[in-house]
């Protein structure tokens, strides 16, 4: 009898397991969330061969055991992978079905960052966003503009809207020229080329912009190759005869579901992912040749020079991938882009603060100088785009 009601309460184990995985999966409700499904499938395969008999019971045990050795590597990925909490304002980003991503609604998005080990604030920030979902930038809402395109560093992430690039930029000028900042959060060349092709925000950008500029690095090759984690939903390009292609998004389908599913395991996070999202010979070509696309249009169709501020790459960036920082950029020049420096290579090795402590993105300091460097050389190189008075 005992062995009876045993065996019942096995038997009757098995739903509830499943149950408890089926909801893990769906609600997500804690960040261990995926380690906890792991847990539960351990014990349900666990329950099921103490059920067993023979050779089906001999395969579950080995099926319960790999489970368990994967419990462990997701626990020991979930206790070594670099923790920061990141607290936003709602809405802060949706799908967006051309670009990817972006703000839900107009108003003002309150941001920060915290290290979990410390409680101490990394930054907080307020993001103000217009009635076309764009970053404020305050400047004269007349005449042709200046158009500021890009990812996290030209948006801001961790400063106030008065310390933006395009903000100091415009700050610059006194204002008195129009100056847009088009960037969001983890954009690449990829969003630069889909906007211009699909002409999305051509009712904010107007027929006749003075200039388009678009900061980048060699990291962004990452991007356009479709392998963070979190570029899900962005533009897919690929090559195809020589020329850069639209394929649709990064992850599609079945592609979708599985992508996302590994990146939400921190063992292919911390253990994987980092080998598999290195940058070949191959993601560099296409970022070269995606930037190129852009910058032809932007010529040919609204008949506006790209300037393209570069940055420095970590050590590491390109290793492998059989490209200098020097052929990249050189390599852009030859596709029509104007290119300049600023790594900001002389401030950090004065000791400047241009990366917020515990963040690598800009310190309003860092946007400031960037936007000295890029109004100088337009003064200098570019006559006609700044009014002359403000030169």
């Amino acid at each position: 009898m005992p062995g009876t009601i045993s065996t019942w309460l096995r038997i009757g184990a098995v739903p509830i397991l499943i149950a408890l995985i089926a909801w893990m999966e769906m609600k997500q409700p804690f960040p261990i969330f995926r380690l906890l499904s792991f847990v539960f499938i351990f014990f349900c395969i666990a329950d099921l061969a103490s059920l067993a008999r023979g050779g089906l019971r001999d395969a579950l045990v080995i099926f319960a055991s790999c489970l368990f050795g994967l419990c462990v590597v997701e626990a020991t990925a979930r206790f070594i992978e670099p923790k920061q909490l990141l607290i936003v304002t709602p809405g802060w980003s949706v799908y967006e079905p051309v670009l990817g991503w972006g703000v839900e609604h107009p108003g003002v998005y309150h941001a920060e960052r915290i290290d979990p080990k410390t409680g101490a604030k990394i930054y907080a920030a307020d993001y103000t966003f217009d009635s076309k979902l764009l970053r404020r930038t305050i400047s004269t809402q007349s005449g042709r503009p200046i158009v500021f395109f890009g990812d996290s560093f030209t948006f801001g992430f961790g400063v106030n809207d008065a310390d933006t690039m395009p903000q100091a930029f415009a700050d610059l000028l006194q204002r008195k020229q129009r100056v847009l900042n088009l960037a969001v959060g983890g954009f690449s060349p990829q969003q630069f080329l889909r906007d211009l092709q699909t002409g999305f925000q051509d009712d904010v950008i107007g027929p006749d912009p003075k200039l388009f500029v678009f900061m980048t690095a060699a990291w962004h090759a990452e991007r356009t190759a479709c392998k963070p984690s979190w570029a899900f939903n962005a533009p897919r390009y690929a090559l195809e005869n020589g020329e850069v292609t639209f394929k649709g998004r990064c992850y599609e389908g079945w592609r979708l579901q599985a992508q996302r599913f590994l990146t939400e395991t921190a063992a292919w996070r911390v253990f994987v992912a980092p080998y598999l999202q290195k940058v070949t010979h191959d993601d560099v070509e296409l970022y070269i040749r995606e930037l190129v696309a852009a910058v032809k249009i932007a010529k040919e169709k609204y008949h506006v020079a790209t300037l393209i501020p570069y940055l420095d790459s970590p050590p590491g960036t390109l290793a492998g991938a059989g490209f200098t920082e020097e052929q990249i950029m050189q390599r852009l020049r030859d596709g029509g882009a104007i290119i300049v420096d600023v790594a900001l290579a002389k401030e950090r090795a004065e000791g400047d603060e241009i990366s917020i402590p515990g963040d690598e993105h800009p310190t309003a300091l860092a946007n400031r100088r960037r936007a000295e460097i890029i109004k100088t050389y337009i003064t200098q190189h570019m006559s006609g785009v700044v009014l002359s008075q403000l030169e």
